[in-house]
């Protein structure tokens, strides 16, 4: 049990880091997942349960999404750099 509140706490840290340096906020994401098992592969993945906190902020959900999408594909976190980011708003 204290090993899925270690997980949980460092994904909480994990995710809220990530949001800090790509937006410059600071939410708390306490509930916004939880651990479950996948059906097909067995494995425990992390579901996001978000509220309306975050359905409200497009950007702050997809984020979010894909952070946690990177998570269960075991891959490595992509990070968006400045210049990137700067051109993204251009766009929008």
């Amino acid at each position: 049990m204290e090993s899925v509140k270690q997980n949980k706490d460092l994904l909480e840290y994990y995710l809220s880091l990530n949001l800090k340096k790509q937006f410059n906020i600071d939410l708390d994401l306490k509930d916004e997942y939880i651990f479950t098992e996948n059906i097909v592969s067995g494995k425990t993945i992390v579901a996001p349960t978000f509220s309306d906190k975050i359905l409200s902020q497009p950007e702050i959900k997809e984020f979010l999404s894909a952070l946690i999408s990177d998570i269960n594909n075991e891959e490595q976190p992509r990070m968006v750099t400045t210049s990137e980011q700067k051109h993204m708003r251009d766009i929008v």
